[in-house]
């Protein structure tokens, strides 16, 4: 559980990381390979304690008894691999939880990256340009043709760890990210949820949106604001296609008919949005002011959403900036942005 300043800091500026699946390439290049097999046993065993101390006895056993048995999983890279590929699957008839390491590090990596920026009073907009590059900037128009690393690119020292608040904090937004990502795949494993390709694109809809309640159900059971959902839709939104990205409302509603089978839309949002600043907040004395903080951020997100001149420019700038202009900087977020769509039009 997060000490309420803690959770207070978490609060105002999880929303500005993002991650984004690479429309050029997988990311697997990100990492070297062997340095993610040394990480590999700290990762798995970090998502394991985060079920067994912090999910698993806040369960009704009723939960417990409709879960069953379950694996998780950590593989390592296989190629063409993309971040936040987390998924709840079956294996010889018994239902497993996938949670690749290279996405593991790099929501790590993540969290990492925004505390120190936050630390250092630093502009958190890089680090959403960074993965937008990634999204839209193919990957031979990189230095040497291959994705730069998430830290080293935003110029976070290699001893940003040292600093003790740093530290809490970056360990505090990972845990609650792998938590609300562990226990909304666990809601598919509940619900027995079909795949995708055995249901139609409304019903998987409706499972993304029942596991996220289940995962905001939980997580509100530890007395834990859920933090790790900011951080996770945030990231979602240039993780997969988004409005901003599509020529006209049109197409982008055939995708969601005929294509997508969990997007981020702003009526999953809202609907979180409204469950937290409703029944969740309700009878949080204490806590009341930041269980709807988070739904204000979430809402925020909404409005990112909805904006697509604004989601059309940060593809534009991603496209074709310097990797120089992610390097630590205090200016306001969206400012150096807007002026290079301006400049550009």
């Amino acid at each position: 559980m997060l000490s309420p300043t803690r959770a207070r800091l978490a609060a105002l500026g999880v929303l500005v990381a993002a991650a984004a699946a690479p429309a050029h390439g997988d990311v697997t290049g990100l990492y070297d390979p062997a340095d993610l097999e040394k990480q590999a046993p700290r990762l798995r065993t970090a998502v394991t304690r985060i079920y067994d101390v912090g999910v698993k006895p806040f369960l009704t056993p009723d939960e417990r008894k409709k879960l069953g048995e379950f694996d998780l999983r950590f593989p390592l890279p296989s190629g063409n691999d993309a971040p936040l590929d987390f998924y709840a699957d079956q294996d010889g008839g018994k239902p497993i939880v996938v949670m690749p390491v290279v996405s593991l590090r790099l929501l790590e990596d993540m969290a990492t990256a925004y505390a120190w920026l936050h630390r250092k009073g630093m502009s958190l907009g890089a680090i959403e340009l960074y993965f937008s590059m990634l999204r839209h900037k193919p990957r031979a128009n990189f230095p040497s043709g291959r994705y730069p690393p998430i830290l080293a690119t935003l110029g976070i020292p290699d001893d940003a760890l040292d600093d003790k608040l740093v530290d809490e904090n970056a360990l505090a937004f990972r845990n609650q990210a792998f938590a609300f990502i562990l226990v909304h795949e666990l809601g598919h494993v509940l619900y027995r949820h079909r795949g995708y390709a055995e249901i139609t694109k409304a019903e998987a809809r409706a499972d993304e949106a029942a596991s996220d309640r289940f995962a905001l159900d939980v997580l509100s059971r530890t007395q834990t604001p859920p933090l790790g959902a900011l951080f996770f839709f945030q990231a979602q939104l240039y993780n997969l296609p988004h409005r901003g990205e599509f020529p006209d409302r049109r197409a982008w509603e055939q995708y969601l008919l005929k294509s997508s089978t969990h997007p981020l839309t702003v009526d999953r949002i809202s609907a979180m949005a409204d469950y937290i600043d409703g029944p969740l907040a309700r009878g949080r004395v204490k806590e009341t002011a930041l269980w709807r903080s988070i739904a204000v951020d979430l809402r925020k997100i909404v409005r990112t959403m909805e904006d697509e001149s604004l989601q059309r420019c940060m593809a534009q700038v991603a496209a074709t900036a310097d990797l120089s202009l992610l390097r630590p900087r205090r200016d306001a977020p969206w400012l150096q942005y807007v002026r290079l769509c301006q400049t550009r039009r």
